[in-house]
């Protein structure tokens, strides 16, 4: 029978040899790079080609960027997992976020359409993981959305931001042209001023389901309102001045207000010199120079042929692009002061939540 007795030198050699090696694990498992997977879920358009939205785009964007920049999340990587549904789908997008959450995502980002974002946000409530949105929401939020994140700035600060513009332009007349319902409640504070200052305002809808603007634009004419708040998407403002120039509109008696925060994406050389007023509002500070920088990397990145019929600037990195770039470095820089949390795989007919989700939720708020 083999003695297995060691004698107090050798015991103590493997005592030492044995410490010195679990010390260099340590030393070696903290200094490997982890890995925190985002998912995100976006709409694709319909259409003979379905195209990339801008907020996926500006997701991968973001991604790289932080991963390429070190100084940030020094020993973790950042991966993402994306997955595209058909637009209004709040059964495919359940669908999608479950399987995310099934990967271990610390996050789900999108979609952005109320009823799927909806779905995916009672999930996300249930499981405890953050649920974030960079569009404009325009129902009350639930005071049960703990875990929901809006980066897109609350409807009533645009909606007092155009009434101060109203009332310091001192205009007593005006004309507010709206896309779809949600712009009711997107000026709502513009809409109430008659009952509480002297302003008149006539309420008018843009057409459904066409860009044709000019019986619109003629009626207005034949009106004679000079003074028009217009609450739509740029690519619609877009078609909008198009259609005014050749109405003999961009002249210096009208003056419009636009609500996109996107009035920047169009092309305004066409009207530079035709003496009309143009007001629009932006929350890009491209004055600083590190958003500089990202909006002019972003702009090297998206060269592509312009398209002349669209009336839009091509390579401009619109607000839901920069707000998901900003949402993305916010989760990122939340889990770099979150230390020890882990996550693991979540399954929806579990019904059991991630344990660092508050914690890691309220870093997010922060």
């Amino acid at each position: 029978m083999r003695n297995t007795w060691l004698s107090p030198r050798s015991a103590i050699w493997e005592y030492w040899t044995s410490l010195i090696a679990c010390l260099f694990w340590i030393q070696y498992s903290y200094g490997m790079p982890h890995v925190i997977r985002i998912g995100g879920i976006f709409e694709q358009t319909d259409g003979p080609v379905s195209l990339v939205s801008a907020e996926e785009l500006a997701f991968k964007f973001a991604v790289n960027n932080i991963n390429r920049n070190r100084t940030l999340l020094p020993n973790t990587t950042l991966t993402y997992d994306i997955q595209r549904i058909n637009i209004y789908d709040s059964f495919e997008a359940s669908r999608k976020a479950c399987d995310q959450l099934s990967l271990g995502v610390v996050a789900i980002f999108g979609p952005s359409h109320s009823s799927s974002s909806n779905a995916v946000q009672s999930i996300c409530n249930a499981l405890e993981v953050p649920h974030i949105q960079v569009r404009w929401k325009h129902h009350p939020m639930d005071n049960r959305d703990t875990f929901y994140a809006n980066l897109y700035p609350d409807y009533s600060s645009l909606s007092y931001a155009i009434l101060d513009l109203v009332q310091f332009l001192k205009w007593k007349t005006a004309t507010v042209v709206y896309d779809d319902s949600t712009g009711l409640i997107r000026l709502q504070e513009l809409i109430m001023a008659p009952s509480r200052y002297n302003i008149r305002l006539k309420i008018r809808q843009l057409p459904l389901d066409t860009q044709d603007t000019r019986p619109l634009l003629k009626e207005m004419k034949r009106s004679r309102e000079f003074r028009i708040i217009f609450d739509c998407s740029h690519h619609m403002a877009a078609q909008i001045l198009k259609q005014a120039q050749t109405m003999g509109m961009m002249t210096e008696y009208y003056h419009y207000i636009f609500t996109t925060l996107d009035l920047m994406a169009i092309d305004l050389e066409p009207y530079r010199f035709c003496g009309v007023n143009m007001t629009g509002f932006r929350i890009l500070n491209v004055d600083n120079p590190q958003v500089a920088s990202i909006v002019e990397k972003w702009s090297m990145e998206r060269q592509i042929p312009p398209k002349p019929d669209s009336g839009l600037l091509e390579g401009i990195m619109t607000t839901d692009a920069a707000l998901t770039y900003d949402a993305v470095h916010i989760v990122s820089v939340s889990y770099q002061h979150a230390p020890q949390m882990t996550v693991n795989s979540l399954q929806c007919h579990r019904h059991k939540p991630w344990r660092f989700g508050g914690r890691f939720m309220s870093f997010i708020k922060e």
